[in-house]
Order: C-alpha cells, then sequence, then structure tokens
C-alpha cells in the first residue's frame, strides 16, 4: 500500500514538473513572440526617421525662422547662429524661412515632402520659402529625387520666382564637395556627410535676404546679378545709354549755337505808324465733348507669382 502511494506521489510530482516547464516555454515563447512584435511595432512606428522634436524655429508671425535638422549634419552651435541667419533673413524678405535636411521624404516625392513640410511648419497659405536638402545615401529608391527650393503664397512667390534656380546654385556652390566618404558619419564633427552644411544654410539666408527686399535695393541686386550672369550685355547696355545721352546732348548744344532769324518787324518805322481806331473782335468758339464708356466687369490683378507653391529643383547628391 506504502509502495502504491509513493508510486502515486511520485507520478504527481512528475506531472507537475512536466506541467511547470511547458508553462515556462510557452510563457517564455509568448514573451519572445510579444518583444518581437513590439520591435516591428516600433519599426512601423518609426518609418520616418523625421523626429519633429528636433525642429528649432525662432521669430513670430509671419516673418518665423525654421532649421529641421533630421540627418544630424549640423552641429548645435551651427544651428544657433543659422537659425539667427534665418530669422533675419525672414524679417528683411517678411516671409517665413525654413531649411530641412533628411534622408527620409516619408514615402513622397521630393517636391511632395518639402511642399507638405512647409504647409505643416507655416501653414497651407502662409508666404513662405522652404529649402530641403537630401541626402540620398545611394538609395535607389531616392535615385531620381533631388534637393527642392520651394516657394508659397502670391508674396514670396513674387520676391523669388525667377530667382530660386540661381538661389539653388549658389547654396550647392557653397556646400562644396564632399570630404571624405560623403555617405559615412563623420568623427570630427558628429555629423552625417561630407559636405559644408553650414556654408550652404548661411548663403540661403543670404539669397533670401538679397532677393526678398524691396524698392532701391531691388534695383541694385537687378544691375548686380545681370553684371555677373551676362557681363557683355551689361557693357552693351552702358554703351548704348552712353551713346543716346551723347546724341541727345549735343543736339542741344548745337540748338543753342544757332542764331535767332532776324524779324521783319525789326525794319518797321514805328514813329510813322498812327492807330486812329482800334476794334477788338470776339469770335465765339463751341467744344464739343465725348464720354466713351465701356462694357462688361472689371480688369485682371497684376500677374507675377500667384498664389499656391513654385518649386525648383538642384541636388548636391
Amino acid at each position: 500500500m506504502v509502495k502504491h502511494s509513493t508510486y502515486k506521489l511520485t507520478a504527481l510530482i512528475m506531472a507537475l514538473i512536466t506541467l511547470a516547464a511547458a508553462a515556462a516555454v510557452f510563457f517564455t515563447g509568448t514573451s519572445a513572440r510579444a518583444g518581437a512584435l513590439e520591435h516591428i511595432a516600433g519599426a512601423d512606428k518609426n518609418v520616418s526617421a523625421n523626429d519633429r522634436g528636433l525642429i528649432r524655429k525662432a521669430g513670430s508671425g509671419t516673418q518665423c525662422a525654421l532649421i529641421a535638422d533630421f540627418d544630424n549634419c549640423l552641429t548645435d552651435a551651427e544651428e544657433t547662429e543659422l537659425l539667427s541667419a534665418l530669422e533675419t533673413a525672414a524679417k528683411k524678405a517678411n516671409v517665413n524661412v525654413g531649411v530641412v535636411i533628411t534622408h527620409d521624404l516619408e514615402g513622397k516625392s521630393d517636391e511632395g515632402f518639402v511642399r507638405g513640410f512647409s504647409d505643416e511648419q507655416f501653414g497651407a497659405n502662409s508666404a513662405s520659402i522652404m529649402l530641403m536638402l537630401l541626402n540620398t545615401y545611394d538609395a535607389p529608391e531616392y535615385t531620381y529625387y533631388t534637393d527642392c527650393l520651394d516657394s508659397n503664397g502670391t508674396t514670396a512667390n513674387k520676391k523669388f520666382d525667377g530667382k530660386r534656380d540661381r538661389m539653388l546654385k549658389r547654396i550647392t556652390d557653397k556646400l562644396g564637395e564632399p570630404k571624405g566618404n560623403k555617405y559615412a558619419y563623420n568623427e570630427i564633427t558628429h555629423s552625417y556627410g561630407g559636405y559644408d552644411f553650414a556654408a550652404g544654410v548661411k548663403e540661403y539666408a543670404k539669397c533670401v535676404k538679397r532677393y526678398g527686399g524691396s524698392g532701391f535695393s531691388k534695383v541694385l541686386v537687378m544691375i548686380s546679378d545681370l553684371v555677373v550672369t551676362h557681363p557683355m550685355g551689361f557693357l552693351v547696355i552702358i554703351a548704348v545709354s552712353f551713346l543716346i545721352t551723347f546724341a541727345i546732348v549735343r543736339g542741344k548744344v548745337r540748338g543753342y549755337k544757332k542764331k535767332a532769324p532776324i524779324s521783319a518787324s525789326s525794319y518797321i518805322d514805328r514813329s510813322s505808324t498812327k492807330v486812329t481806331r482800334s476794334i477788338d473782335q470776339f469770335v465765339r468758339e463751341y467744344t464739343t465733348s465725348h464720354t466713351h464708356s465701356s462694357s462688361g466687369g472689371g480688369h485682371g490683378g497684376g500677374g507675377g507669382g500667384g498664389g499656391g507653391h513654385h518649386t525648383s529643383h538642384g541636388s548636391h547628391r
């Protein structure tokens, strides 16, 4: 009897051990699967590497400045200095000014990303200009995508239409050639890429100030650009202007040198002429005025710019 009870107790213990082992395996597997699912969920949640918490802003109203360095290409000190420069440019041009550096377009095209980001940060109908510098890192999905400079709103478009390509050229020139491996992490600057992003963004701020001004400063910029981009054309304009001015002045001088003709009245002996009767006759004059009117509504406003996004493309690759 005792022996039989011992067997039953042993069997019960073995069953309990087996059950405990099975439970341990089950819960361990569940925990592992849960961890894997959590990791996948986290990966899905962070499909975009563009952490909005990294965005730095300055200014207010329609003169905001923004730096979104999602790819860690600028140091903290550089960001502080550049944000101040962009804020100054925003006040000068009276538009919002932003720059975003990224290697992730969040499933959009280059143009779609920069326009969407501008609307997200500044408002859909705001007067603003946004520069996007795209680090492709040889990703095949970005083979045909480039840097973009986007302006939005009538005010900004009037200021920067026809100038964005020129601005992008100046910016990419300042980025320069990459130092070392442009796709690797730089241990010295603690940033990715070998381009001089600080110099590029600084030039961007200068361009916004340069082309965003008005009045006499705008005229000086136009003349300066003409000299740089079309030096021969500028010289031709100067030469033609000089010849026209010379011809006008010469004609005036020759006119002054001509002697006035002698009037016949100079030969009349006024002492022998007597007036015995004087009659003044007045002739009435009739004038008729006509008023012309045109039918139809008013006329369209002036052109140039217009609302909505206008985007130019360039590339530092």
